[in-house]
């Protein structure tokens, strides 16, 4: 007998890009075509949201909830409104927050929950202890996943049970599709010559400041730098890329719509995080078979093997430098590793795939709960 489709509702409070934000889009858009029934309810600070705009005009049906970011009353009274007035067969948490103050809120009505956990990310004293109460509120979901073999094995060891741990790592997301090289070069302005790529959010976790400072080391071979992304840490870039006197061979371009879409711009794709989880850039990569490098941290070693991809050392500028070079200066044998990087997404990370996992693991919970009842 075919099961019935199922009612999800996404909880997240959203960035206006971001890879977490690229997943719960994927995810919403794919099990939509599947049948099921799908809601997304964004907790905004402001009326106002990117993310919310581009979801909608894909046709994602999304309710918001307006709660100030020191305000928690407004998000639980919200989340707890939408789950009475509608049946939900699993509510899925993206983010501290959202794990925080609503997976609380199911467990007490009684709806199966999922969070996924995207990855840590913390730098400070502060985030560190946010990523301590995340852990804590994550045990309170009927399942919990995991999207990189790090960040289960961190799950585990804060006290969740191992069976309520579950990895799904990261998919190609459904979002893009790359257009030429040419096309992509024309819509960023950008002249001829080799140009690196560094897609995402300009903050302490994503190592910016350390690949400006392998630029230094690259100042012997006429190569662009191209940031795509905001973040706070944009004013104190621009000044460290002027002080290196590289600031003419560093473009930051801002966010960017679908900025996936302009991948195959770039001669090679450098990530420079000090953590990550499974980061959607370098799927993205993958999709549009452009080179990759990227530091040995988080779940990117679960995603890329040396003959994929060029792998360094995490905060370490000098090596960093040194395997873009060795990417710029060989384009055969670094399409080839770009080939076979092609080739293991399509394996590893296939979208259908991806879905049927999430879409069992709700079916699994509910399945749970009605044995608990019986």
């Amino acid at each position: 007998m075919t099961e019935k489709p199922l009612r999800i509702a996404h909880v997240l409070a959203p960035a206006d890009v971001g890879g977490l934000e690229t997943v719960v889009r994927s995810l919403a858009l794919g099990h939509a075509a599947m049948g099921h029934s799908v809601d997304l309810i964004a907790v905004l600070e402001s009326p106002g949201s990117r993310f919310v705009e581009e979801a909608r005009d894909t046709g994602i049906r999304v309710h918001v909830v307006e709660s100030a970011a020191r305000s928690i009353r407004p998000e639980r009274r919200g989340i707890r409104d939408f789950l009475t007035r509608n049946h939900v067969d699993v509510l899925h948490s993206h983010g501290y927050r959202s794990d925080i103050l609503d997976l609380g809120i199911a467990r007490h009505m009684g709806v199966p929950s999922v969070t996924t956990l995207h990855g840590f990310s913390a730098t400070d004293r502060k985030g560190r202890m946010y990523e301590w109460l995340q852990l804590r509120g994550a045990r309170r979901a009927s399942a919990i996943v995991a999207v990189s073999s790090n960040v289960a094995d961190r799950v585990i060891a804060s006290g969740a049970p191992r069976e309520s741990v579950h990895l799904i790592r990261n998919a190609t997301p459904l979002t893009s599709t790359p257009v030429s090289a040419g096309d992509a070069r024309m819509k960023l302005g950008l002249g001829p010559g080799p140009h690196i790529g560094w897609i995402g959010r300009l903050s302490a976790e994503k190592g910016p400041d350390v690949m400006i400072e392998a630029m230094r080391h690259l100042t012997d071979i006429d190569v662009t730098l191209c940031f795509i992304g905001d973040g706070p840490g944009l004013a104190s870039l621009k000044r460290q890329a002027e002080a290196a006197g590289i600031a003419s061979r560093v473009i930051f371009h801002g966010l960017i719509r679908d900025a996936a879409s302009l991948i195959r711009a770039f001669d090679v794709i450098a990530l420079s995080s000090r953590t990550e989880g499974t980061p959607m850039v370098v799927l993205e990569a993958m999709a549009a078979h452009v080179a990759i490098v990227a530091p040995r941290v988080g779940g990117i070693p679960d995603m890329l093997a040396a003959s994929e991809a060029l792998l360094v050392g995490p905060e370490d500028p000098q090596a960093l430098a040194s395997a873009i070079r060795a990417t710029l200066a060989d384009p055969g044998a670094s399409a080839a590793r770009a080939m076979r990087a092609y080739e293991r997404m399509v394996t590893d990370f296939d979208l259908d795939t991806w879905l049927l996992s999430y879409e069992d693991l709700y079916r699994s919970i509910q399945r749970s709960r009605r044995g608990h009842s019986a």
